[in-house]
């Protein structure tokens, strides 16, 4: 097995001829080099680890050495080793066709199929590269930085593992044990494979990929085999959160308080009652208890209650200024009225002039007032013409809801109520089961194709196309749910796939919900398990973007 260094990643991309002919001389002492490196960076990482003495990942690792009988050291080595696998691929050989793939939440790959197709291309370049050396094993991880492919030869097929660090002994032996099952359980669809992406084999081979990345980080054999040590370890964490929670909500006061008499000078007492702040203390004016309020909301999300006082000293000096204010104020008042009295008759004459000249100008505005007639009617026309704009604009939603009923109006998995389609008197899965009856995917394709077929004559408004999965109310509420998830995933690979779909680009817009046997149907207080096993869809529309409309409408 061969290792690709970053600098051989990097050129690719560059003519193959020239590129072989610059690794070969520095290809020989490659693999000593990186083992070198490759142990001074888990040495380093141990070094920093331990150089924290004082952090609470130290006391926490000390802690579970002592109840374990674990050294500090492997504890370490064990958490400086181990990769997170984001995604899964399987990749056609002959064709470089991606066949399936999963992938962790968040963690999704934009164009799955160019990245299949480049990670195909990079090595075949790297294999053919290596015939030409004296080592003959081929390529098995590319890396770069801190992005590494494990990549799997097996028959007619590429499997390929995305990580975010190189795996080490114990996780590729894993990943090699997945990757043989894979490939032993579909060995004949592989080879059949033509770029049919809608099979039934697609979908459970995603599944079990996806499962597979869930489940990749189970727990230590020491914290499954002593559960009453990991209680130990808890309560004690559980001790010290307490104390630093108590701790820091004082510092966090204190340095409110220094805050407060850093900016305003004035010492205050602040009590912390959970999700508010009361503040208490005698401040030396009115003003600084508004600023020292306004400080507060900067600096806390939590709510003021304010109990400052002031002295009563200062509230008489205040209002004696106020009532001197006042009196200065009727005197200026005074003033000004006997100003506007002299000058009350003067403005009599003039206004008496521009009567005059606006009798005149009244006289010869005949044709101004036809004119303006003219405008208004006008302005008229075209404010009834966007008045019926906008009531098209509000009765979209009522459009869609009528066009549904009368399309729908025979149909038995249709709710008229909700204007949503409903499966319960369909049985679509087989109890415990998440993969679909293949009688029932075709019932719903149709009566989905007909359902968005509606839909899309409307795609700017929607906001999403939602697949409810529903299970009975037999075993755990947790098991349930994960079932019924599987069971949406599994009829939302298959409606992706269909023409009108693909045709108006809505695989973005179609989302999943999974409700385990929270709504379970009933009937005369006896549930229907078969109706339970369900599968529901329902639209949702964009309120903004009607709104947005209508003030693009009211603008123009």
């Amino acid at each position: 097995m061969k290792r690709v260094t970053p600098a051989i990643s990097k050129g690719i991309a560059e003519n193959k001829e020239t590129m072989i002919d610059a690794l070969y001389p520095i290809m020989g002492g490659m693999i000593s080099k990186y083992v070198t490196q490759a142990i001074k960076e888990l040495m380093e990482t141990i070094n920093k680890k331990i150089e924290r003495g004082l952090s609470f990942e130290n006391y926490k690792r000390k802690a579970k050495a002592k109840l374990s009988g674990v050294s500090e050291m492997e504890l370490l080595l064990e958490e400086s080793s181990g990769a997170l696998i984001s995604s899964l691929f399987v990749i056609h050989k002959e064709s470089s066709l991606l066949i399936a793939e999963a992938n962790l939440e968040n963690k999704e790959i934009n164009d799955a199929h160019m990245v299949a197709s480049m990670a195909s291309a990079i090595k075949d370049f790297i294999n053919d590269w290596v015939k030409n050396s004296e080592t003959k094993n081929e390529v098995q991880i590319l890396s770069y930085g801190n992005a590494t492919l494990y990549i799997e030869s097996a028959g007619s097929v590429y499997i390929i593992a995305f990580l975010d660090a190189e795996p080490d002994y114990e996780q590729r032996t894993d990943i090699n044990e997945f990757f043989a099952k894979i490939v032993k359980e579909y060995a004949p669809f592989f080879q059949k494979f033509d770029g049919d992406d809608s099979s039934n084999e697609i979908v459970t081979l995603s599944m079990k990929m996806e499962d597979y990345l869930y489940k990749q980080i189970p727990l230590s054999k020491e914290e499954k085999k002593n559960p009453a040590k990991m209680i130990l370890v808890l309560l004690a964490l559980l001790l010290l959160g307490y104390g630093t929670y108590l701790f820091n909500g004082w510092y966090i006061k204190n340095s409110l308080e220094n805050t407060v008499y850093a900016q305003t000078g004035e010492q205050i007492n602040i009590s912390d009652e959970g999700a508010t702040y009361v503040l208490s203390g005698q401040v030396t004016s009115t003003d600084v208890i508004y600023e020292i309020e306004e400080l507060m909301k900067r600096q806390t999300k939590k709510t003021i209650n304010n109990k400052l006082l002031v002295p009563m000293r200062y509230i008489d000096k205040r209002l004696q200024k106020e009532k001197e204010s006042s009196e200065a104020s009727v005197e200026k008042l005074e003033s000004k009225l006997a100003s506007l009295e002299s000058g009350f008759e003067k403005s009599i004459n003039g206004l008496q002039e521009k009567i005059f000249l606006l009798t005149q100008e009244l006289q010869g505005s005949d044709k101004r007032l036809k004119v303006l007639l003219k405008d208004t009617t006008d302005e008229i026309t075209v404010l009834k013409e966007e008045k019926a704009r906008l009531n098209r604009v509000l009765e979209i939603k009522n459009e869609i809801f009528t066009r549904l009923d009368h399309s729908f109006s025979k149909s038995p998995y249709y709710n008229k109520e909700e204007h949503t389609l409903d499966f319960r008197k369909l049985e679509v899965f087989i109890a415990s089961e998440a993969l679909y009856k293949k009688e029932a995917i075709q019932v719903i394709a149709e009566a989905f194709t007909k359902y968005m077929t509606i839909l899309v004559q409307y795609k700017e408004y929607i906001r999403s196309i939602i697949i409810e999965g529903h299970s009975d109310s037999t075993g755990l509420e947790e098991d349930n749910v994960a079932l019924s998830h599987k069971r949406a995933l599994a009829v939302k690979y298959y409606l992706e796939r269909l023409n009108i779909v693909k045709q108006y680009h809505m695989k973005p817009f179609m989302k999943i919900e999974a409700y385990g046997s929270a709504r379970a149907i009933e009937v005369d207080g006896i549930e229907n398990k078969k109706a339970s096993r369900r599968i529901k869809i329902k639209f949702e529309l964009k309120e903004s973007q009607i709104i947005n409309n209508l003030r693009k409408i009211i603008n123009d």
